[in-house]
């Protein structure tokens, strides 16, 4: 009998201490549980472009934005966005003429992005002293709001995309929070074939040797407020 209440005794009391070491009380803790499982964003934030071999493409611009996101599982999310770019300069070029000739002038497009994506957060279904960090990957689209061929025949249209990025959201213990998003995102261009040369000495074109369809990355930054339902 004093066998059998010796070794859970001994038990308990090598458990006591090690339990009081590992973790944090609950008020001192600084992982806190995250509440909803639907949010709302609105954003906005800066586009940019990485830059296209001809020189054509879009620049650095505002954008706005609306995400809507959905709790899949403990630390698994999807993320729906829609993003537009209401003023975005581009410079138009002709491909008949050489070096400085060739600029025509500049063009001012309005763009659409829209894109759909997995986030795992990196601190489950709790945040990490009021932040939560997101790894987040997927893929989309990217349309110009217009139809018209500028003077060297190119225009940007609709282009799919891939993308991955980084967000973070501050909890604020409310049912409104704010995020921050980086993005990642590539496209493939495709130039008319008169942007095209062969490479050599004497070649005054656009693109030289060069492909005309690369893929290039680019990124968006952007700020919100998150609104957070079913809490």
């Amino acid at each position: 009998m004093t066998r059998r209440l010796l070794v859970p005794s001994i038990a308990f009391l090598i458990a006591g201490p090690l339990g009081a070491q590992v973790g944090y009380p609950p008020e001192k803790s600084p992982y806190e549980d995250l509440l909803g499982k639907q949010a709302v964003t609105y954003g906005v934030g800066l586009f940019v472009p990485g830059g296209d071999p001809a020189g054509v493409g879009p620049g650095n611009a505002i954008m706005v934005s609306g995400r809507y996101e959905l709790k899949l599982s403990n630390a698994l999310w999807l993320n729906t966005r829609l993003g537009y770019v209401p003023s975005a300069m581009r410079v138009v070029k002709d491909p008949l003429f050489s070096d400085a000739l060739r600029i025509y002038g500049a063009q001012i497009d309005q763009y659409v992005i829209g894109d759909a994506s997995f986030g795992v957060n990196l601190t489950g279904n709790k945040s990490w002293r009021r932040v939560v960090p997101q790894v987040h990957g997927g893929f989309g689209f990217i349309s110009t709001l217009g139809e018209e061929y500028d003077l060297g025949a190119y225009r940007f249209g609709t282009k799919f995309q891939l993308n991955y990025g980084l967000s973070a959201r501050i909890v604020t213990r409310g049912a409104w929070e704010v995020q921050a998003d980086l993005t990642h995102m590539f496209w493939k261009y495709k130039y008319p074939a008169d942007y095209a040369g062969d490479g050599g000495t004497t070649d005054t074109s656009i693109l030289g040797d060069r492909s005309t369809s690369p893929w290039k990355g680019n990124a968006i930054l952007t700020f919100g407020v998150s609104r957070f339902f079913f809490r």
